[in-house]
């Protein structure tokens, strides 16, 4: 299975500079400063079932630009209504990237409930018609321009649960990482 680091390379890669990234994972979040991201990152620190509703509003405010969501499916559980307010609010240039790896990584890796949550038929169900499973990084590089043409979208990344990963520590502080995304929106509109 795929671990964490080769699928966030891979969206690095794919993304241009006007793409907006979002992300509620503190792994991902940690990670997304080292590498070279051309557009303007939101990285959450943890906080758990945010980044949808935050992408979407981004979305929703800038409706020129590619918005992606990076959220976990343990997030994702605590609150799946926001799939439907997604497809309601037929934000067209929103994706969202679930990383599924049945743990709630952020509070500490824990397993999530023993039950198999189908998150495709679950956003499809929900009103989002384009949702694709994603089993590695060759996959990513071909459902993501797919899913971006035909939004809102949702992206099921197979993840692999690595409890000994050396993610990065936090290397920014919310207020740095509200500042630099703003200044990433502002030199592009320029």
């Amino acid at each position: 299975m795929t671990g964490r680091k080769p699928y966030l390379e891979a969206l690095v890669a794919l993304l241009g500079p006007d793409d907006v990234l979002v992300s509620g994972l503190g792994a991902n979040s940690r990670y997304l400063p080292h590498l070279p991201v051309r557009g303007p990152v939101f990285a959450l620190c943890d906080a758990m079932g945010a980044a949808i509703p935050l992408a979407l509003g981004m979305a929703l405010a800038r409706p020129e630009r590619r918005v992606m969501a990076l959220e976990g499916d343990g997030s994702l559980l605590m609150s799946p209504n926001v799939l439907a307010t997604v497809a309601a609010a037929r934000a067209a240039n929103l994706t969202v990237l679930l990383w599924v790896n049945g743990r709630y990584e952020s509070s500490g890796g824990q397993a999530l409930p023993a039950v198999t949550v189908d998150w495709l038929a679950l956003a499809r169900a929900t009103g989002l018609h384009h949702a694709e499973r994603v089993i590695d990084v060759g996959g990513l590089c071909a459902a993501l321009p797919r899913a971006m043409a035909s939004g809102p979208a949702l992206l099921a990344l197979e993840v692999a649960f690595e409890p000994d990963e050396p993610v990065p520590p936090y290397s920014e502080r919310p207020e740095e990482i509200r500042a630099r995304f703003a200044d990433r929106l502002r030199s592009r509109a320029a």
